[in-house]
């Protein structure tokens, strides 16, 4: 996998016509790269076709029995793979029963061995369906799909909970009460937003996480009621800026991760085709009546046209930044994500070694041109020059911890494999062995040895997701000599680990932390320990992790 920490720039640059017919004869000579300006050597170009509707591709043979990895095979599907985010915790609850009937009817016309999983958002992300080409296996997770009402999608205005009470009445007890409560609102909204923007931050993270050890190009269209992430001034508070914050920094942070991962959001604004913003008869009226009812209805009006154009605004960004597209203002929302999915899997892609080397950590901006004229391009508009860890120490082990979790979705940034070994005839234990791909492993070098720090976890769950004792952890630090090394980079990075468990079914997560790089890789194992005729002499039934 090919990432900024190798200093490597990889840019996919999808190109159309002015119909958004993709172009697919452009040679590596027909690009010319700029980062901040100055031109750069391309020294990698691929193309990626459209799909075709031909025979699929033989798929390489399946795992053994009892062998694991937090990677699937993607051979045997067209195009690159497709998340669809379903993100009910930014959608108004009115409009999630709508975008339901649109995902149907979109896998309802899905194209054959389209790769697609299936991601919600709520108060945390949730994985309901992984990649897969079968339509009846993402139809079968919609129906896990309901509708959530929370504090961030209840739309209910202060009229609406006190109706009668309002800051312009002529009785002063009542006007001071209503604007008390008024502040009281703007104070718990900010906080409610807040809260929002960090739920929605981490499981995009978590996200980015979950699919970036896929190579290439990954395709997420984010199905969501876009929330705005600037908040202008409340006029109507005594300090009018006590409501106001802006979530730049936090938009830049998770465009930065996605694109380092080489993943293009489609962000598709799940309210359709919005109508007009005067207040109608299913609105409480008492805020349009009086003698600023005018004034009210004028800043209600206002306040919507401002929050959906930042809401557009932030898609807009977060799309090009990441070498998206935005979709809005339409209620064809099964179009859109056909647009998106057709769109993202017929690309170019270019890569370069920057001509500055210095890894400072400041934005540099990248400019592909075209030699042939009327094309348009879309790509992402740059990158941020570091050395690549996304976290502190302290920060990347509280994400592992998470991570671990038993319902938590796989991580992918680190590829593993596992050997589950039961008990048998000849030994009481359980036995794992650990391969870890170790071109996915910092290692330093201190003289002549390669110096390496990678966490290996497993947990234990009984059937009903209880954890079983203690999670088993061991430390793995390497100082491999020359020949040592050699072998590991063609063998694999191994470590086994040992359990004694009482017979039983168990659910065994597991997970590997690289803690030079803060990369973490996942995955989930089912194990059934049989029933041995128990020792005369045997008392011990509890399990013991060691």
């Amino acid at each position: 996998m090919l990432k900024v920490t190798t200093r490597l720039v990889v840019v996919d640059v999808v190109v159309t016509d002015h119909s958004g017919t993709p172009a697919t004869d452009l040679k590596k000579e027909d690009f010319e790269v700029r980062e901040n300006g100055k031109p750069q050597k391309i020294v990698a170009f691929a193309f990626q076709p459209p799909p075709s509707s031909g025979p699929a591709p033989p798929k390489l043979p399946k795992l053994d029995p009892g062998v694991y990895s937090n990677l699937r095979s993607l051979n045997g599907e067209v195009g690159p793979p497709t998340i669809l985010l379903v993100d009910a915790l930014n959608t108004p609850f009115k409009d999630q029963r709508y975008l339901r009937q649109q995902l149907v009817k979109y896998l309802q016309n899905v194209e054959p061995r389209r790769n697609v999983a299936i991601y919600t958002l709520g108060t945390r992300l949730r994985m309901i369906q992984d990649f897969t080409s079968d339509p009846e296996l993402l139809h079968e997770a919609l129906k896990k799909l309901t509708l959530q009402s929370s504090m961030f999608n209840n739309q209910d205005s202060l009229e609406d909970r006190f109706p009668g009470l309002e800051p312009d009445s002529t009785d002063q007890a009542t006007a001071q009460i209503a604007q008390n409560l008024t502040e009281f609102e703007a104070e718990l909204e900010t906080s409610q937003r807040d809260l929002q923007v960090r739920l929605t931050m981490d499981a995009m993270q978590e996200l980015a996480q979950n699919v970036e050890g896929y190579p290439g190009r990954k395709n997420l269209v984010w199905l969501s009621g876009a929330f705005p992430l600037t908040v202008f001034p409340d006029e109507t508070l005594k300090n009018p800026f006590d409501a106001e914050s802006s979530y730049g920094e936090d938009l830049r942070r998770i465009a930065a991760l996605f694109s380092a991962s080489q993943i293009a959001v489609y962000p598709v604004d799940a309210r359709g085709l919005v109508g007009s913003f005067m207040p109608d008869a299913s609105q409480n009226g008492s805020s349009m009546a009086g003698p600023r009812g005018g004034q009210n209805a004028m800043r209600t009006i206002q306040e919507a046209s401002t929050n959906l154009t930042e809401s557009h605004t932030t898609m807009n960004e977060l799309a090009g930044q990441t070498g998206g597209r935005a979709f809005y203002n339409r209620n064809d929302i099964n179009h859109a994500i056909a647009l998106s999915v057709a769109e993202g899997s017929t690309y170019y892609t270019v890569a370069y070694y920057p001509e500055d080397k210095e890894m400072n950590g400041k934005f540099r901006k990248i400019d592909v041109s075209l030699a042939r004229k009327g094309l348009q391009t879309r790509y992402r508009k740059g990158y941020f020059a570091s050395e690549g860890q996304t976290s502190d120490n302290k920060t990347a082990r509280a994400e592992f911890g998470r991570a671990l979790a038993p319902d938590t979705p796989l991580a992918t940034a680190l590829p593993f494999i596992v050997r589950v070994n039961p008990p048998g005839k000849e030994r009481k234990e359980v036995v794992l062995d650990f391969s870890v791909v170790p071109s996915y492993v910092l290692f330093q070098a201190q003289g002549e040895l390669q110096h390496a720090q990678v966490d290996f976890v497993t947990c234990v769950y009984d059937a009903k997701g209880k954890a079983v004792g203690t999670p088993r952890t061991d430390l793995l630090t390497t100082q491999l000599h020359p020949a040592t090394y050699a072998e590991v980079m063609k063998q694999g990075l191994r470590f086994r680990q040992t359990m004694t468990l009482p017979p039983g079914k168990y659910v065994l997560k597991f997970g590997v932390w690289d803690q030079q790089s803060n990369m973490i890789g996942t995955l989930v194992a089912k194990l059934e320990v049989p029933a041995a005729e128990a020792p005369s002499n045997a008392t011990e039934t509890k399990p013991t992790l060691k």
